[in-house]
């Protein structure tokens, strides 16, 4: 467990630089000129690849050890980003997005089919009993150091910035660095960013291949079982139905939320920083919380919890401008707590319904479904993208009036969730009771202190 949490943070931090959907990617996106439907595809490939964990379940399930190839293919899907030097090179031209995208296409694939064997591995390790406990705790940690890193380097990008404050300008002046720090710079020091993320990416893997491994134990039982086998469970195909809906909902809009705050409300990276930094925070104080709750009463009546609130945050972002922005900071704790639970419930909702020892194969299905479905309303935003609404007197750009639709969808996926059968979990009205009965606990022992 402590291996784990150790090779965590060198994998987070990684991702805070270089995966699809962190601010430094969106920004050299921003700076290569893309458009709304590049955009769209982008986010979209992230989506794709996760069809790629069915290939890691193919690769490894007849492997008595899953440790070689899961470090391998990560090495692989790491070092590829070194390449993304090639867009700036050839810029400005179509060519350049191409290889851009192209470039992170194959780097996540081959990730995804890292990450489906790491699925497997770490459940085999972590007893079931304390899995949402581990996965909270590891995620807070690994929090920590991703978002307190990330808001470092953002202030080193947005000294590239052509509008620069004073206190920013005397820094630069101190060290006589005018001529480094010119706007027309600031794709080779985001591209500095990903290389450094690269190479912390590629260093935390042999920490990564330190973790101890439990050996399967070869059979043709486990072995040579259809890759549809999960398809035939009911209750696994509610469960699928469920995550087709939510991820259809999620998709809507999701390519533009970084877009949209460094276009439309003209955020500095610093500033969009601040965001993730708030709701990181959010998600350290509730992780600890979700991980509790999710092993006392379950997956499911905690998933409706964050369904609700995940149809509220995107509804509050129709009501931002650039002169009322400031309304984001809170929208940022509300997300981070939302997203908290909906993080570790995605990863453990499936572990718990799936038989013993094919963790690996329903999860990879779990996530190749859900990927296409959200893959899917991605590229049908970039490519019906919206024009600019007035309505009641409101000026909607086109994401605030996708932000709506995927707001008012998200709530819909309650009605397919309600369906989904988890064995161990306490149904969701009994547990209202029980923790409204807890949370008036707590308000009258905190009374009676004062």
């Amino acid at each position: 467990m402590h291996i784990s949490i150790f090779e965590g943070i060198f994998a987070q931090v990684y991702s805070g630089f270089v995966s699809i959907g962190s601010s430094f990617i969106t920004k050299f996106a921003v700076l290569l000129n893309a458009s709304p439907l590049h955009f769209s595809i982008m986010s979209a490939i992230a989506q794709l690849s996760q069809l790629f964990q069915l290939s890691g379940y193919l690769i490894s399930r007849k492997a008595a050890s899953r440790k070689p190839k899961c470090v391998w293919f990560a090495f692989w899907g790491r070092l590829l980003n070194i390449f993304l030097f090639i867009p700036i090179l050839i810029q400005p031209s179509m060519m350049s997005i191409i290889v851009f995208l192209s470039v992170l296409m194959i780097s996540a694939a081959l990730q995804n089919i890292s990450g489906n064997m790491w699925t497997a591995w770490i459940a085999d390790e972590i007893p079931v009993k304390i899995r949402g406990r581990f996965f909270s705790k590891r995620m807070q940690i690994l929090m920590i150091y991703g978002f307190s890193t990330a808001w470092l380097i953002s202030f080193f990008i947005d000294l590239f910035e052509k509008d620069k404050s004073f206190w920013k300008i005397k820094l630069i002046s101190f060290f006589n660095a005018e001529n480094l720090f010119k706007s027309s710079n600031q794709i080779w020091g985001i591209y500095l960013v990903i290389l450094a993320g690269t190479l912390i990416g590629i260093t935390g893997l042999y920490f990564l291949n330190k973790q101890p491994e439990s050996f399967k134990k070869k059979s043709l039982k486990d072995s040579d079982h259809s890759i549809l086998e999960p398809i035939k469970n009911p209750n696994f195909r509610k469960l699928i139905l469920f995550n087709i809906w939510w991820m259809l909902a999620i998709g809507i809009g999701a390519p533009f939320w970084g877009p949209f705050m460094m276009k439309k409300l003209e955020m500095s990276l610093f500033e969009v920083q601040i965001y993730g930094a708030l709701s990181s925070v959010s998600m350290l104080f509730a992780f600890k919380w979700w991980g509790k709750l999710i092993d006392k009463f379950g997956n499911r009546s905690m998933m409706k919890i964050c369904v609700f609130l995940g149809g509220i945050n995107p509804l509050i972002w129709v009501f931002f401008n650039k002169s009322s922005y400031f309304l984001i900071w809170p929208e940022a704790i509300l997300s981070g707590f939302m997203w908290s639970g909906t993080n570790i419930i995605s990863m453990n909702f499936i572990l718990s319904i799936s038989p013993k020892g094919k963790e690996q194969l329903w999860s990879a299905m779990y996530s190749a479904i859900g990927g296409l479905m959200m893959m899917t309303t991605m590229l049908l935003s970039g490519t019906f993208y919206p024009s600019q609404l007035r309505i009641f007197g409101l000026v909607l750009e086109p994401e605030q009036i996708l932000f709506a639709i995927t707001g008012l969808l998200r709530w819909t996926a309650e009605i397919p969730l309600q369906f989904v059968q988890e064995p161990s979990g306490v149904p969701f009205r009994r547990t209202i009771v029980i923790v409204k009965q807890m949370l008036f606990e707590r308000f009258y022992k905190i009374r009676s202190r004062f």
